[in-house]
């Protein structure tokens, strides 16, 4: 919150500091998904092989669907936070310092 206020105060726009925000989500959401496809996949390949004994194929579609459907919900889930965000009174934020 200080930080930006401070910002704001330099003359940062609330759409710069939106965009930031947005950037940062998604790119979470795309660390999360590789992570989560990976790992998924090896549990999902080990499973495959040890109950029924065949080995189990990559589904390239699937795997970008992944990774976009955990972009995608990450920057949704991050609107109302960037919203808060953008509304600071940097006047006000900066007289608490």
């Amino acid at each position: 919150r200080n930080e930006i206020g401070l910002r704001k105060a330099l003359g940062a726009d609330s759409r710069a500091i939106g965009v930031e925000f947005y950037v940062e989500s998604g790119i979470y959401g795309l660390i999360g998904g590789l992570l989560g496809t990976a790992i998924g996949y090896v549990l999902a390949r080990v499973l495959c092989s040890t109950v029924f004994g065949r080995a189990l194929g990559l589904n390239w579609l699937l795997c970008v669907g992944s990774l976009l459907l955990s972009v995608a919900i990450a920057v949704i889930a991050s609107i109302p936070p960037v919203r808060r965000a953008t509304r600071i009174d940097p006047a006000i934020v900066l007289r608490e310092e």
